[in-house]
Parts: C-alpha cells; structure tokens; sequence
C-alpha cells in the first residue's frame, strides 16, 4: 500500500509542480485582459457617440492589438486554469485515499485484536498511527483549497477589479504549497508503511492463536 500510495503522491506533486510552472509562464494575464477590456468600451463608447474616422480607426486598432495580445496568453492561462483543477482534485483524492485507509485499517485492528485477544498494544498501535496521519492529510486537504481559491480570487476573467491584487498571494502561497504539501504526503507515506508493518504483526500473531486454540481443542492421545 506504501508503493501505491508514494506512486499517487508523486503524481499529484507533479502536477502541483507541472501547473505552477505553468502559470509562472503565462505572463501578465490580467493585464491583457484589463486592456482588452479598456480598448473595448473605449472602442464602443466612440462607437456610439459617431466620432471622426481617424479617432476611431486609431481605437480600433488598439482594440486588435490588445485582442491579439489577449489570445496569445489564453491558451495558456486555460491551461491553467484546468490543470490546476485536475491537481487540486488528485491532491484532494490522495489525502482522501490515506484518511479512508486508516479509518478501515484501525478498525480492522481493532476486531482482530478484540476477536483473538491479542495484545491491546496492537490496537492502540494502530489509534496512533491514525491519529497521527490525520493532520499531515488534513494539512494537505486545507492548504489546497486555500491555494485553489486565492486562485479563483486572482482570475481575471471573473471581471474582479482587484483580481490583480490577489496574484502575489496565489503564486506565492502556491510555491509554498507545493512544499508543504509534499512533506504532508511523505509523512504520509512513512506512516503507511508502519502501518503495513502493524497488520502484518497482528496477522502473525492472530496465525499464533489460532495455531493455538486448535491445538488446546485437540483431545489429548492416551498413551
């Protein structure tokens, strides 16, 4: 379970990873599309009002150049935009898989341990190994969000006025991010491995008692 679960965390990283270089690659995005936006009512308000032909030749082609310069970065910044979805989804997802993997295990430990009467250090082995892993995912999961959402909070095409200002945050946070995110998926990975390491004691042990009760149930031979 350690491999699968360092395979996942390694894929989700690169893709934190892949959509940060990404979007430190876009350029100036809400810059372009505020220009755009300007050249456009700029363009219609002179429109409207019939100016002379020169003045609104002159806006119109601002008005191309910013659109030019506009579609030059939307591709990427779509890219973004949905790469960064699917990270923050397979982030969510693998911080997701731990929880649910150690409620399961440490239940599971439990009736094991209860049902042969092994040691209850066992069990209680496997109560903090979960109480332990729960934070580095809950970490994880909040940091995401976090990031995702200045995210939201810097997009300029949700017509935001102070998108802008939002940006040094979402890029700084997302640096951070991936860091800290990282760390909380290889403490995460360690933890699952004691884990593994746990079960297979208490399988061995559950073997032993078995072992056991079928040998006392045996009748003994009369010599």
């Amino acid at each position: 379970m350690s491999r699968i679960f360092l395979a996942l965390a390694i894929i989700a990283v690169v893709l934190l990873s892949a959509n940060l270089l990404v979007g430190l690659t876009i350029g100036d995005f809400g810059a372009a599309s505020r220009a755009f936006q300007s050249a456009y009512h700029e363009y219609d308000q002179l429109a409207e009002s019939a100016s002379d032909r020169g003045t609104l030749e002159q806006s119109e082609s601002r008005l191309e150049e910013a659109a030019k310069r506009l579609n030059e970065q939307r591709s990427s910044f779509w890219l973004h935009i949905w790469l960064g979805m699917s990270a923050a989804l397979v982030t969510l997802l693998v911080n997701s898989i731990s929880v649910t993997y150690f409620i399961g295990t440490n239940r599971w430990c439990r009736e094991v341990v209860d049902a042969f009467a092994l040691d209850e250090d066992l069990a209680q082995r496997s109560q903090r190994l979960k109480k332990r892993a729960f934070p580095w995912s809950l970490t994880a999961i909040l940091l995401m969000i976090v990031v995702a959402g200045l995210g939201a909070a810097s997009d300029p095409v949700t017509l935001n006025p102070d998108a802008a200002d939002w940006v040094p945050y979402h890029w700084g946070l997302a640096m951070l991010g991936i860091v800290v995110i990282g760390g909380c998926l290889l403490a995460q990975v360690a933890l699952i491995a004691k884990n593994y390491q746990l079960i297979n004691e208490i399988l061995v042990a559950a073997e032993h008692e078995r072992e056991r009760r079928k040998i006392a149930r045996e009748p003994v031979a009369e010599g």
